[in-house]
């Protein structure tokens, strides 16, 4: 898969409530994105299928349309472009265009991660981490001290992935989650403009395309 990473747009609403919806149900969390969209005092982004091309316009608008015929010369032209390139050709299907996404919310000095969703038929695929990642370049850029964030007290995966980017423990909110008053574990990082952290941080993005590809993040 090619996963890239960019910011939320409008034409994505759709799927990312679809995600949410999937990932904390019954919660019903009901993240106004709309809204977020234009905030800026957050970050939402979302991790994209970079090779799926969207056919529902038409790849020559202003070419008679006979039959599939402008559709299929389009995808030939596209797959040569990329066998070409040495890139793998792009999916031409039904698939979804989200795979997954995350929200920062900037106060103070503080960069708070609200949410990280990945679709259920995609996790354990590097989905999460990437969003981290981008969550932690997004907080450098908007000159933040730190990250934090809460997670389920049973989420063990969730935390060993926060851990390796140096989150750690520093509290519990008891009974948190209204599904079933799970606590939360809060987890935050040290300084991230330190030296120490950036490293680490640097050394985890030189490891990452190692297992899961590239780190393409766009505007």
């Amino acid at each position: 898969m090619d996963i890239a990473l960019r910011r939320l747009r409008s034409e994505d609403l759709k799927e990312v409530i679809e995600i949410e919806r999937e990932a904390f149900a019954p919660l019903g969390i009901g993240t106004p994105f709309k809204r977020e969209l234009n905030n800026k005092y957050s970050r939402y982004l979302v991790a994209y299928f970079s090779n799926i091309l969207d056919i529902s316009t038409p790849l020559f608008p202003d070419a008679p349309v006979d039959g599939e015929k402008p559709l299929f010369i389009g995808k030939i032209i596209t797959r040569l472009r990329s066998f070409i390139a040495g890139n793998d050709p792009p999916v031409f299907n039904s698939q979804p265009n989200i795979a997954g996404y995350l929200g920062v919310w900037f106060q103070g000095n503080e960069a708070h991660i609200t949410e990280v969703a990945v679709r259920e038929r995609y996790r354990g695929e590097g989905i999460g981490e990437l969003l981290i990642i981008g969550s932690v370049r997004a907080a450098i850029e908007y000159g933040s001290t730190v990250l934090t964030l809460e997670a389920r007290a049973s989420n063990f995966v969730a935390q060993r992935l926060y851990e390796k980017y140096g989150f750690k423990t520093t509290g519990i909110r008891k009974g948190y989650y209204a599904d079933n008053r799970e606590d939360a574990v809060i987890m935050t990082t040290s300084p991230i403009h330190s030296e120490p952290f950036q490293q680490l941080f640097k050394d985890l993005q030189c490891k990452y395309p190692e297992r899961w590809g590239e780190i393409t993040i766009d505007d």
